[in-house]
């Protein structure tokens, strides 16, 4: 936006019309910015090429662009809300303890699938904690230690060899977290412990938004964020 145009004040109170919209993360259309200031759609074009934009469209979303809490993506306001529930809470302390008991011993992450980012994901959490946290690729890696935690994230928990390298980790005295879609799957039966995280699948057809990975990430942020406040916060007894 040029800022040597003289404008008039019925052409301020149009431009501040849209930033107080834009500043409360509304949208807001030229028939709305017309009827809040009592001026023709007209006369908002003529504004918007005045200041050298081809319509009001443009003009709205420079605006919209150079403003920082511009209609920013963020469900953490409500995400809390959104996601207590007994269930969830029995989880998230389930986790936020089983990482205080394998705080000092390996913990192996494996994934097949779409939830290989949410493997990535959690590996890079851990490290970050502190953790001694890796990836499991070979068999071997169980038989190199005593004993640790292994995470395993699937959706479906059925593949033959998800279960045989869990079976492998079982044998290798190492406890098996199952992240599943079902604890009645082959992979949530054989675990140790098996958390049930909710997913959708469906065809490309009939597509419906599946948050199996994202729930796991949010699980994740929770129990990490309950852990810091319990076992490495300073205020704490």
């Amino acid at each position: 936006m040029q800022s040597n145009i003289n404008l008039s004040e019925l052409e301020k109170i149009i431009l501040n019309k849209i930033h107080e919209h834009i500043s409360k993360n509304e949208r807001v259309g030229i028939n709305g910015v017309a009827q809040e200031c009592f001026v023709s759609k007209a006369a908002i074009i003529k504004l918007s090429k005045k200041l050298g934009y081809s319509g009001y469209s443009e003009m709205y979303y420079t605006i919209l662009a150079s403003t920082n809490n511009a209609l920013k993506l963020d469900f953490s306001n409500n995400i809390v809300s959104t996601y207590e529930s007994e269930t969830l809470t029995i989880h998230v302390n389930m986790l936020v303890e089983l990482l205080r008991e394998y705080s000092e011993k390996r913990i192996y992450l494996d994934s097949l699938g779409f939830c290989d980012s949410a493997k990535e994901y959690y590996l890079q959490k851990l490290l970050s904690f502190g953790f001694d946290a890796a990836s499991s690729y070979h068999y071997e890696a169980f038989s190199k230690n005593k004993s640790g935690l292994y995470f395993f994230l699937s959706y479906s928990g059925a593949r033959s060899e998800v279960l045989e390298k869990v079976n492998v980790a079982i044998e290798n005295n190492f406890k098996v977290v199952a992240f599943t879609s079902t604890k009645d799957s082959p992979l949530g039966k054989i675990a140790h412990m098996t958390i049930e995280v909710a997913g959708t699948k469906s065809d490309k057809e009939h597509y419906l938004p599946n948050f199996f990975t994202s729930n796991l990430i949010i699980l994740l942020e929770l129990a990490l964020s309950k852990y810091s406040n319990k076992y490495l916060s300073p205020q704490r007894n």
